[in-house]
């Protein structure tokens, strides 16, 4: 820790606010008894949902901006600077105990300025100060209390000299509480001035080296992969899979390493953590059963009970992670084929039910509390199942579904006089229910459906938790990737429309003139806040999947636009980009993330951004910025694989994927191919003699491909090679040229290749029985692997524009 000298500070304490006026369950009635409010502050005028919150504290609130700071500046107060967002518990508990307290609101307004920040509108001010947190305090959590030098006429100030996370509103287990510890911070500030800054300097050193290391760029590393892979099998847990032990936290990021991993080469450990986390996971009450959708985090190992809050960023990457093990075929041991499309499809129902914004786009987030207590709305007792279902058949199935065998599963830890309850989950997968239920599985999912909607149904009359109704861009983005992927793969267009109408909403309402981005807006209107690196990365992840998903070349066209942007405002000199624009004035570091948290870092989703642009438009210029953004990464990569799992994730990508070259490319957008593939004649008829044709492939520079007969004995190479499909009465003859024998690094002995123009001669010859038996509609298919100096890539399979026709 970096300031354990300023707890010295804290020691000579003024005595403490009276405990009278501070008690810990104290209500502190906010309006008069007429219903008009007591008190408003500067966050009135706001429009985030936590903000709002506090909009009527007693405390003289301020928003992170230019007024707050000029005050501080005028009267030479420091700042206390309160970052949290409109979900989380321990903010809503802090507000109640501190921030709705008279007494406590006194002594804030007369020692500081207060500043409320909601970290989801400002992840770059949370990212810095929560960086200035975890080195004072050694951990970092919200809300996040953090004590800032007052700006002057020769200083910008805004430098953290003290902070925490949650303070008590008393004293106790002899640390101070949070009024105690105001009046000290503030006797320190004016006895202890010089100490204070000089404490301040030291912190912004340490928090500016942490924040803008940089590693020279590398060579890329063929054993990054393998490295992760093995990091994350070894942190498995195998008793009720995830990775780590509780809190266990879905994820994602992890989820679709392993499972491109998984793809590219299938091992059976692998696959079976994916398999068994996916299930516990979708199986557990960290999964709502009845409504759809996931919880933030699993309190416990088991994926039982949750923290109740709902993120949009949870829920995008989760139905994204689902349908992707769905189209991979992940084999379930459940027997049940559906059950991971049945996931992502209920995630995006959810979504489309209580998450969306009247402009088409998605709201953040849902409260994890109602009426103070944790998850209530989401909990059950025996009693009112059978008062919501009236059947008893089906009452006493839903019972036994849903874990009530195994007696109630839920204590609030806040409130220990509260009745247990049960949170539902599946203790067996539906298959073994539909066995000794005597039913097929198709039967009981039918009667699950009308369990659900009553249980959903009577779940509604109860009060429901806050709905925090601001849009995010980068969550936005998540959750159009995550509809997107899983309309194209279940063919529904409804999700398909959905993700459209939100990127719509995006595109229309929160950008600007100049093509750029606002980072938040509020019921269709009032877009505020620059775009940061995030909102970027994330959004264009979801136009490339809406556009994989409908081919409209508006969402492509919105991407590749994005993307120069992106280029011109954050990109780095040597590779990789910025989180934030540059010269903010309000920001003593400009930061650069790496490491992948809940959300995967902007410049890991960036470097897959370009492999994807790569791949659908041709363009070899995105392949290489990716390479150039990867070998930024080289080092932070070889130092944390697993911190940093997306790029490692985008690297695997990168060796393994080539640009989806058209033989024939039509669009305007389409760069200089990496192989333009053509043949001559493109139509021909067969009568009863041999026909031949031309195929040229123009391979680009830097770039070859595998001969027909590559040579060294590597099975893993592989050949340029056409084939006739459906054409039966004919017979293919292909002349392959010999190719260029070439060493590289990646082979111990030479190998042929295919450089530059290449010409490779056909002849389609009828039957020795005559064309009477030529049938179906033949088909020339060209096979080709383009690799470079250093890797080969993904194999790609191009159909031959030719038109045969019999005489």
């Amino acid at each position: 820790m970096v300031v354990a000298g300023i707890l010295r500070l804290t020691g000579e304490l003024p005595m403490s606010v009276d405990a009278q006026h501070v008690t810990k369950s104290a209500h502190y009635p906010q309006k008069h008894k007429n219903g008009s409010w007591k008190w408003t502050n500067h966050l009135a005028h706001e429009s985030s949902p936590y903000l709002l919150q506090h909009a009527h504290n007693p405390v003289n609130w301020y928003p992170w901006g230019q007024e707050a700071f000029d005050e501080s500046r005028r009267t030479g107060k420091p700042i206390f600077l309160s970052i949290g967002y409109s979900t989380c518990y321990w903010c809503h508990v802090m507000e109640r105990q501190s921030f709705e307290n008279p007494a406590i609101a006194a002594v804030l307004n007369e020692h500081f300025i207060s500043i409320k920040v909601d970290r989801e509108e400002r992840p770059d001010v949370d990212d810095i100060y929560m960086a200035a947190v975890q080195l004072i305090t050694g951990s970092g959590g919200w809300p996040m209390s953090v004590f800032l030098t007052a700006p002057t006429q020769t200083d910008v100030g805004l430098k953290p000299f003290y902070a925490g996370t949650y303070f008590p509103p008393q004293d106790g287990y002899g640390k101070p509480g949070f009024p105690t510890l105001l009046k000290s911070l503030s006797n320190a500030w004016n006895t202890q001035h010089a100490q204070v800054i000089e404490q301040a300097d030291r912190i912004v050193e340490a928090v500016v080296r942490q924040l803008t290391q940089q590693h020279t760029p590398s060579q890329l590393s063929e054993h990054v992969t393998s490295d992760a892979v093995s990091l994350l099998m070894r942190i498995y847990e195998p008793t009720d899979g995830g990775f780590g032990k509780a809190p266990k936290f879905p994820q994602p990021a992890n989820l679709l390493f392993l499972l491109e991993a998984q793809k590219r080469l299938p091992h059976a450990p692998v696959a079976k953590a994916l398999i068994h986390t996916l299930d516990r996971m979708a199986r557990g009450g960290m999964y709502d059963q009845v409504g759809g959708g996931f919880h933030r985090y699993s309190t416990d190992g088991q994926w039982l009970v949750p923290h109740f809050e709902k993120m949009l960023y949870d829920n995008g990457q989760l139905a994204e992670t689902y349908i992707k093990a769905h189209e991979q075929k992940l084999a379930s041991p459940t027997d049940d084929p559906q059950f991971y499309a049945r996931v992502a499809r209920r995630i995006c129902d959810y979504v489309l039910l209580e998450m969306l914004d009247q402009s088409g786009g998605f709201w953040s987030a849902q409260d994890a509390e109602v009426d103070a207590k944790e998850g209530l709305n989401y909990l059950w007792v025996k009693k009112e199942i059978h008062a919501a279902i009236k059947d008893p058949k089906g009452a006493a199935l839903a019972l036994q579904m849903y874990g009530f065998g195994g007696g109630t599963n839920f204590q609030d830890p806040h409130h220990a006089k509260e009745p247990r309850r049960n949170v539902l989950f599946l203790p067996q997968p539906l298959t073994e229910v539909a066995r000794e239920q005597g039913m097929s599985l198709e039967a009981l999912l039918q009667v699950k459906k009308k369990i659900d909607a009553q249980l959903y149904a009577t779940r509604q009359t109860r009060k429901q938790p806050g709905t925090d109704e601001k849009m995010l861009v980068a969550w936005n983005g998540m959750m159009i990737a995550g509809m997107a992927n899983t309309g194209r793969v279940l063919g529904d267009a409804r999700y398909i429309q959905a993700a459209a109408k939100a990127a719509n909403a995006i595109l229309t309402h929160m950008q600007a003139d100049d093509g750029s981005l606002y980072r938040t807006m509020s019921h269709g209107h009032n877009a505020k806040i620059p775009a940061f690196l995030e909102d970027y990365a994330f959004f264009i992840h979801g136009l490339i999947e809406l556009y994989r998903a409908d081919g409209n070349d508006r969402w492509l066209n919105a991407a590749t636009q994005l993307d120069a942007v992106v280029e011109k405002q954050f990109v780095a000199e040597h590779g990789g980009y910025f989180d934030t624009l540059a010269d903010q004035a309000d920001l003593f570091v400009r930061t650069r993330s790496m490491y992948d948290g809940a959300l995967p870092s902007g410049n890991s989703q960036m470097v897959h951004n370009l492999i994807d642009l790569a791949e659908v438009t041709g363009d070899v210029a995105y392949h290489k910025r990716a390479t150039r953004d990867l070998q930024a990464a080289v080092g932070a990569m070889a130092q944390s694989p697993v911190g940093l799992v997306h790029m490692v994730h985008a690297q695997l990508r990168l060796t393994d994927q080539m640009p989806v070259v058209s033989s024939s490319p039509t669009r305007s957008t389409v760069g200089r191919q990496v192989v333009d593939v053509k043949i001559e004649p493109q139509e021909v008829t067969l009568a009863d003699q041999p026909v031949k044709l031309t195929l040229t492939l123009d391979i680009g520079l830097d770039y070859h491909l595998n001969a027909h007969h590559p040579g060294a004995g590597d099975d893993a190479l592989i050949p340029t090679t056409v084939t006739l499909e459906q054409g039966e009465g004919l017979t293919l003859q292909v002349d392959y040229p010999q190719g260029i024998k070439r060493q590289y690094p990646f082979g111990d002995q030479p190998i042929q290749v295919y450089e530059g123009h290449v010409e490779i001669e056909l002849t389609l010859t009828p039957s020795s029985t005559g064309l009477g038996e030529f049938s179906g509609e033949p088909v020339l298919v060209l096979q080709y692997q383009v690799c470079t100096e250093q890797s080969c890539l993904k194999p790609q399979t191009v159909t031959l524009p030719v038109q045969i026709h019999r005489q």
